[in-house]
This record gives C-alpha cells, sequence and structure tokens, in this order.
C-alpha cells in the first residue's frame, strides 16, 4: 500500500458575532483593549491513500467549497497571509489520537460519491488575531495574553493545536500494557495503590464500592 499523505484545503469563513465580545470579556480591560479583531477559516486536513485524478480532485473540491462561494477555497494556500507583526494566527482540530465524527460522516460521504482514497477527513479552525499597534510589546511575545486567548478558542479535552499544517495523523502515543489490579489477593489496598499511581480520582466511596462489587461477584 502506498504511504498515506495529508493534503489542505482552506476554505474562508465568516466569524460569529458573538466571537469577539466573548473573548474580551473573559480577558482583563487591559488585555481586551489590545484585541482589534479575529477572523476565521476552516481548513481541512485530507487523507489520502492513493493520488487523486482530475474528475475525482474536482469532485472533492466540490464537496468541500461553500456552494455560493467556488472561489472562497483554496488548495494549500491559507487566506490568511501576512507579515504584520500585530497579527498572530493559531489553529485547532481533534486530537490525533481518535478520528472524530465528522471525519466518520465525511469519509462516508466521499465513498458514496466514488472518493475512496479519502481515508480521513478532519476539520481544523484557525484564527487571525489582529491587535493594536499601541499594545505593550509584540504580541507574539505576550505569552501569557495568548495562552489565556488560546484557552478561550478550543476544548482542551477534545482538541489540540495544530503548531504546523498537519503530514500526519500519528500522534506517537504508545498503548499501554494491561495492568492487572489484584483486587481479590489484595483487597482494597490494591485498589488504593493503583488510585494514586494512575491519578484516577477514587474517593472513600469509590474504593469500598469497586472493592465489595469484585468480592461479591467473584
Amino acid at each position: 500500500m502506498a504511504e498515506e499523505k495529508i493534503i489542505h484545503y482552506y476554505r474562508k469563513t465568516p466569524p460569529p458575532h458573538s466571537l469577539l465580545p466573548s473573548i474580551k470579556e473573559q480577558l482583563s480591560p487591559e488585555e481586551a483593549s489590545t484585541i482589534l479583531r479575529v477572523d476565521t477559516e476552516s481548513c481541512f486536513n485530507v487523507q489520502l491513500s492513493a493520488s487523486l485524478d482530475e474528475q475525482e480532485t474536482a469532485r472533492l473540491e466540490w464537496l468541500l467549497a461553500e456552494t455560493f462561494d467556488k472561489t472562497g477555497l483554496q488548495f494549500e494556500k491559507s487566506f490568511f497571509d501576512s507579515d504584520d507583526n500585530n497579527i498572530v494566527v493559531v489553529e485547532f482540530g481533534p486530537r490525533m489520537t481518535f478520528t472524530s465524527a465528522f471525519s466518520s460522516n465525511a469519509t462516508s460521504i466521499c465513498a458514496a460519491c466514488g472518493l475512496h482514497a479519502v481515508s480521513r477527513l478532519e476539520r481544523s479552525r484557525r484564527y487571525q488575531i489582529t491587535f493594536s499597534s499601541s499594545s505593550a510589546g509584540a504580541p507574539t511575545n505576550n505569552d501569557i495574553l495568548l495562552s489565556s486567548i488560546k484557552r478561550l478558542l478550543h476544548d482542551r479535552m477534545t482538541e489540540e493545536e495544530y503548531v504546523t499544517p498537519l503530514t500526519s495523523f500519528e500522534s506517537g502515543v504508545q498503548t499501554k500494557e494491561i495492568t492487572w489490579v489484584p483486587i481479590m489477593e489484595e483487597g482494597r489496598s490494591a485498589l488504593e495503590k493503583i488510585n494514586n499511581e494512575m491519578g484516577l480520582g477514587f474517593d472513600e466511596w469509590d474504593l469500598n464500592y469497586y472493592t465489595e462489587l469484585f468480592q461479591v461477584c467473584c
């Protein structure tokens, strides 16, 4: 099988009217005053198991393009292109350790359209944040402010920041071997030990309940 690769399509998206106000209201007045605007676009990260021919490419682009604005889709070229030091671009998408529901639906639609080479398709959100030129220091150097803004723009449980365009969905995470907890032999102390080692957050009720559960069932 040929090595899978990821291609990128960028699509212009209008930012929600509430986006900028909602960011500002969660920052200090001084920090909020430095943000002038926030623009958005989507990036479709398309993983291919084989190259697409001209017809298949046209079909994929038809699926990804906005219905009423065919010019709002670009291949491997972001709509954010500025060297202004007062502009910062950040991108967030699904964690690479699992396939999102969006990707499952998208690949099913692609398969129905004969695009069987599309093995995964994840959509990431890109934000272009424009700061005022009078703000103290370059915004790219203000790690505290940027970190605060990033936390407001994505769900840290299910999403992660894409620092550079994705070239692979491989996360590098290796599955650990199964750990056996000898509750029958050691009782509650075995649960307490694994609770402390893995930070499971079991309280007194949990420890008593699961110990009793295994003793009754087994």
